[in-house]
């Protein structure tokens, strides 16, 4: 496995962190105060694989593109900004 990292667009990376802490409460279904991108997805918040599922269909919706979930991993879900690495970095291309 190669250690290669894409670039990932600052902009687009800040909006996926706010995607995903306005998609917490809704995904998570109930109120999610304080969320950031340091905030611990499972340990913080009790999220689960079947909820970290849920919130990267309803970033697909929200951002209006695919994210390429191939390589994704339990880590990719360690903290709202890990999360939100991965997203940014595995947007596919608009078709």
């Amino acid at each position: 496995m190669s250690d290669t990292t894409t670039a990932v667009d600052p902009e687009l990376r800040q909006q996926v962190v706010d995607t995903i802490c306005e998609l917490l409460p809704r995904v998570l279904k109930r109120e999610v105060s304080g969320a950031s991108e340091t905030t611990t997805l499972m340990d913080d918040l009790g999220m689960s694989s079947t909820t970290g599922l849920e919130l990267v269909l309803e970033l697909e919706d929200k951002l209006e593109r695919e994210i390429s979930v191939e390589d994704m991993g339990r880590d990719n879900f360690e903290t709202v900004g890990s999360l939100a690495d991965y997203v940014a970095g595995n947007l596919l291309p608009e078709e």
